[in-house]
C-alpha cells in the first residue's frame, strides 16, 4: 500500500513541534505559541528572555557596558533568525501540503514569528537603554 504525500506530511506533523499544532487550541496565547514552537525557537526565546532580564541587572551591578552592548547587538539578529526559521518551516509545510491552508491554521505560525521578532526588538531596546543609562551615570560620576 502506497501512502500519499499528504499522509506522510500529516504523520510527520504528529512527531514534530510545528506552529500548526497550536491551531487545534481554542484561544491562542503567548504560552500556547511558545509551547508549540520548535526546539531551536524555544531555545532562542529563552536566551532572549534571559537577556531581557539580565540587561537591567547588569546595568545596576557593573558600570561596564561591554555585556550590555553584546546583548543589544545580538538580540535583534537572534529574534529575526528565529522568526525566519518559523516562516521557512511554515513555507515548506505549505509547499508540501498541496492545498491552501486557512488563516486559523496559518495564524499560530505567524504569531510565533512575530513574537520572536518582537522579543528580539524588546531585548535589544532594553539592553541599549540600560547601556546608555549606565554610560551616562558613569559620565556624571566622573564629572562630579
Amino acid at each position: 500500500m502506497r501512502l500519499s504525500h499528504v499522509t506522510l506530511a500529516a504523520l510527520g506533523a504528529i512527531f514534530l513541534d510545528t506552529p500548526a499544532q497550536a491551531a487545534t487550541e481554542k484561544s491562542l496565547t503567548l504560552v500556547a505559541v511558545f509551547s508549540n514552537a520548535a526546539v531551536p525557537v524555544k531555545l532562542i526565546a529563552i536566551i532572549l528572555l534571559v537577556g531581557l532580564v539580565a540587561g537591567p541587572g547588569l546595568a545596576l551591578a557593573k558600570p561596564d557596558t561591554k555585556w550590555l552592548n553584546a546583548i543589544a547587538r545580538s538580540a535583534l539578529p537572534l529574534g529575526f533568525a528565529a522568526a525566519a526559521y518559523t516562516l521557512l518551516a511554515g513555507a515548506v509545510g505549505i509547499a508540501n501540503l498541496g492545498v491552501t491552508p486557512t488563516l486559523p491554521v496559518l495564524a499560530p505560525g505567524l504569531a510565533e514569528a512575530l513574537m520572536m521578532a518582537m522579543l528580539g526588538l524588546l531585548t535589544a531596546g532594553v539592553a541599549r537603554l540600560a547601556g546608555e543609562l549606565t554610560a551616562r551615570r558613569r559620565e556624571d560620576a566622573s564629572v562630579a
